[in-house]
């Protein structure tokens, strides 16, 4: 896929729309879908860490809760949402990978269960929640893709399901765990943008819907589940915040909530 300067498009159900087809190397993507849980959303975005955390903290006070981290183009990004039946969250960043293990497993000696886990400019952030649905977490670190391939399929057969991906700094990061609710799961794992639009479009017609997608080590690593009841979906690509903000608007008029980030390229 040739991009170049700036791109917007919206992807629903399996109907394109495009309103303006210019394009860029690096770009965010929003995905959101109906019929989930949520009552209000929200959504923060800020280039330094300290002023990020405090704007979190903004969230939590407001009642909302954080429902997913991300990090792209000196830029942290966050969704939050009400109605998530999350009872305390907390999340935490380390430099070093063993501190931020170590971090997770005193959290979880607490009752928390790790959701969500992003790296950025040197830090692995962890967001982590007590009365979530999931139960047996478990946080996997991986040094080779193929390896890391081989694991999802081992903990599939030992009955979890995915529920996030960060590949970074040489690694592969899972996030597995039972009672997800979901009925199937499937993944893509592409070379390039070129191939996501028309894998989103075939998992949906096999009755899939995507419920995360990430970028790294190169690769756009695409989460598939089939739930008990199937939710229409939707996704907006922009390479500037602006638009991108103005997309995420543009969604929520049209009855769709924000569920998933990610930041990539072509």
């Amino acid at each position: 896929m040739n991009l170049r300067k700036k791109l917007t498009f919206w992807l629903v159900g399996m109907v394109l729309f495009v309103p303006t087809v210019t394009f860029a190397e690096h770009f965010w993507m929003g995905l959101f879908a109906k019929g989930m849980p949520y009552t209000e959303q929200s959504f923060i975005s800020n280039t330094k860490l300290s002023n990020f955390n405090r704007a979190i903290d903004r969230e939590w006070s407001n009642g909302f809760d954080i429902i997913d981290i991300e990090y792209g183009d000196d830029r942290w990004m966050a969704i939050s949402a009400k109605g998530t039946g999350f009872k305390q969250q907390v999340y935490l960043h380390k430099r070093d990978w063993k501190k931020f293990e170590a971090g997770v497993e005193a959290y979880k000696k607490q009752g928390f269960q790790l959701l969500n886990v992003e790296n950025g400019k040197g830090y692995w952030l962890g967001l982590m929640a007590k009365g979530s649905r999931y139960t047996d977490v478990v946080l996997k670190n991986i040094r080779y893709e193929e390896e890391f391939l081989k694991e999802i399929r081992k903990q599939w057969k030992a009955g979890y399901h995915l529920l996030d991906v960060e590949p970074a700094e040489g690694t592969w990061i899972g996030i597995f765990a039972k009672n997800t609710g979901f009925v199937d799961q499937a993944y893509d794992n592409l070379d390039d943008w070129e191939g996501v639009p028309s894998a989103i479009t075939q998992r949906w017609k096999e009755g899939y819907r995507l419920n995360s997608i990430e970028y790294g080590a190169g690769k756009w690593f695409c989460i598939f589940v089939k739930d008990a009841k199937k939710r229409e979906e939707s996704y907006s690509i922009n390479s500037e915040i602006p638009d991108f903000r103005k997309s995420i608007h543009k969604q929520w008029d049209r009855g769709y909530q924000l569920i998933d980030l990610a930041h990539g390229r072509d």
